[in-house]
């Protein structure tokens, strides 16, 4: 079983992997217990970094009876897998689904790399964004910007944002817990996703 033991990664150049686990349940016992999953798949951003979803569910409360969610993440036919890419994770397993649909909770690692500016952008979500490592800029599309330093996090409600890694020598990484939020007004116009490159 996958972290049965605890043991110090050996010194290498550069980030540390970031290693995720998940719990479960045993079926003969009923303890809990560490899951054998897959290491993060992580994709290229270019001009920016990589990215990772660590996990994510198609339904908020999440349904995991039966590992339901689990499979879903672990599998490559879903919209919850974690090899795929979207920010907002679409309800339930449909690829063409309807904007005012609301899907699950998506936890994403960004690894920045030095230097790297980000687009702006904005998600229908509610994300709880926290620096893990190195310091990034959290810049607002009102020209707002705020430093983030290992611990500091955004409570960031659906606006046009981007992150910018605050050194030229040095990757920055972003724990982000993303979740869908209902569609709402902003001076009589209701906000869309939107990217802007």
């Amino acid at each position: 079983m996958a972290g049965d033991s605890i043991c110090a990664d050996q010194a290498k150049p550069g980030p540390r992997p970031v290693r995720r686990y998940i719990t479960g349940h045993d079926p003969s016992t009923g303890q809990s217990i560490y899951l054998d999953v897959p290491e993060l798949k992580y994709s290229q951003v270019p001009g920016f970094g990589e990215a990772s979803r660590s996990f994510a569910t198609t339904q908020l409360p999440a349904n995991l009876d039966g590992d339901s969610d689990l499979r879903a993440y672990l599998s490559k036919d879903t919209t919850a897998s974690s090899t795929r890419g979207e920010i907002i994770v679409p309800a339930e397993d449909s690829v063409q689904y309807p904007q005012t649909a609301l899907g699950g909770v998506n936890v994403v690692n960004l690894s920045i790399d030095p230097g790297a500016i980000g687009h702006m952008h904005r998600t229908i979500s509610l994300d709880i964004s926290t620096c893990i490592e190195g310091e990034v800029i959290h810049e607002l599309d009102s020209g707002q910007r705020v430093l983030l330093k290992s611990g500091d996090h955004i409570i960031q409600r659906a606006t046009m944002h981007r992150w910018i890694n605050a050194s030229d020598t040095v990757r920055a990484r972003v724990f982000a817990v993303l979740l869908p939020c209902q569609t709402f007004q902003v001076q009589g116009k209701s906000l869309q996703e939107e990217h802007r490159f």
